[in-house]
């Protein structure tokens, strides 16, 4: 029993003795990877301290390429791509230049003008339409009333002078016509027996008495028969026509042919057949013939311009649905605003010989207000917004200039350029989006080269 316990009290020293040298193993394994890292990272700052040591020896080493870098590792400006091609890009807005060569430019259609004064008509701009020429609208009516038996002319159609419309039946003519026949017998009449007392008064068989007699008979006769043909004009018959009664049948004396009195075209007919025409009646014209050979412009006036238009001044009239133009003064400014439209109207008197003109055609009207002097002035198509500010393309050895520039007033296609162009400088003038669209590719070409 002994024995046993003193063998496991030696064996269990032998244990605790294995225990306490695996322990010293394992820290001084510790301590030697502890004292490795030391020594590892004083290696790497040795390095460190010698490539920052190198690194100022050999300080403007990024020189040595040429202009890549600055010192202090800031970008330099020398070396940029496309400094010398077409296209280049040069400071700020106002200093920036396209390079561009005469053939492309040429190519391009840009059109290069000098700048210099010029005249600009300041408009204002109206609606309006086209109407009758009052003066050549015509009211065709009948100088004796009767009733219509034909009508031989519709609305719309083109008449010429002397050309039958319609035909009336009238009693009050045919009374007319009789009594000038009438009268003009009666002076046949007496002019037979004025020569037959005037040969018996020569064979002294007829007394002076008589002849006197019969030649007052004669001179009532002849005055009687112009009276009776000076009613027949008046009811618009011609000398031939009046002769001609004679060779007439009585059913021809009632009949009246309604002629037109110029030449035109008939806008209005208010007759049917049958109708009776009342001489005197103050209604409706039987017919209304115009002439479009000189029509007007009749445009509206608005209160707040009515100070500014007057009778003299010159209109570009336009046509709102063709081509047709034309340039004339105002002769008439009413003096009344309209009721309905609260406006007045201005009248143009236009020349139609081409026909281009159609009553009831809308238009417009420009009215030139003043005409006033600029010390420079350019076409509208000379100016782009670039970065938004309007600018003038200037000519320059190379190519163009952008030139931000300040406007002043704009008037029929052009504008007054207060500031960013001189008098005598060359300028791009037509075409100049083209200049533009370069301008804009360059710049997208120069930011993708500074990246």
């Amino acid at each position: 029993m002994n024995h046993w316990k003193t063998l496991m009290i030696l064996m269990l020293a032998v244990l605790l003795t294995a225990c306490g040298n695996g322990q010293e193993q394992n820290a001084s394994q510790t301590g030697h990877s502890e004292k490795g890292h030391e020594n590892h990272a004083q290696e790497e700052q040795g390095h460190d301290g010698h490539s920052e040591s190198g690194h100022k020896d050999g300080e403007g080493h990024d020189d040595h390429g040429g202009s890549g870098h600055k010192e202090g590792g800031e970008p330099s400006g020398e070396g940029d791509h496309g400094s010398a091609s077409e296209g280049e890009h040069t400071g700020d807005h106002g200093n920036r230049e396209l390079v561009l060569s005469d053939k492309v430019i040429r190519e391009f259609g840009v059109e290069i003008r000098e700048a210099g004064p010029d005249k600009l008509a300041l408009k204002r701009t109206f609606p309006g339409e086209i109407v009758f020429d009052e003066n050549l609208i015509t009211h065709v009516t009948a100088r004796v009333s009767g009733r219509a038996e034909e009508l031989l002319k519709q609305s719309g159609e083109k008449v010429e002078k002397g050309e039958v419309l319609a035909v009336l039946s009238s009693r009050e003519l045919a009374r007319v016509r009789s009594d000038y026949l009438s009268a003009k017998a009666s002076l046949e009449l007496a002019r037979a027996t004025f020569e037959r007392k005037q040969r018996l008064a020569e064979d002294q068989i007829a007394s002076e008495a008589e002849l006197q007699e019969s030649r007052q008979a004669l001179s009532d006769a002849q005055v009687k028969v112009e009276l009776a043909r000076r009613e027949l004009r008046t009811l618009g018959m011609t000398a031939q026509g009046i002769e001609a009664l004679d060779l007439e049948g009585n059913d021809s004396l009632a009949r009246y042919e309604l002629t037109a009195p110029v030449n035109g075209t008939i806008i209005e007919r208010h007759l049917t057949r049958g109708e009776r025409v009342d001489a005197r009646s103050s209604g409706d014209s039987p017919f209304v013939i115009a002439s479009r050979e000189q029509v007007w412009g009749r445009i509206s006036i608005f209160p707040q311009s009515i100070d500014d238009v007057r009778p003299g001044q010159s209109v570009t009239v336009k046509a709102t649905d063709s081509n047709a133009s034309a340039t004339s003064p105002i002769t008439y400014v009413t003096p009344l605003m309209h009721e309905s439209t609260r406006s007045a109207k201005a009248r143009v008197v236009l020349d139609n010989a081409s026909g281009q003109w159609y009553p009831g055609q809308f238009i417009t009207g420009a009215v030139t207000l003043d005409t006033v002097d600029a010390e420079v002035a350019v076409p509208k198509s000379a100016v782009q917004n670039m970065d938004g500010q309007p600018t003038v393309f200037i000519r320059t050895e190379k190519g163009f200039r952008a030139s931000p520039v300040k406007l002043g007033r704009e008037a029929d296609g052009k504008v007054e350029i207060l500031e960013g162009l001189a008098s005598g400088e060359r300028y791009a003038a037509v075409n100049t989006f083209t200049v533009k669209a370069e301008f804009g590719r360059d710049k997208l070409k120069n930011a993708g080269h500074s990246h």
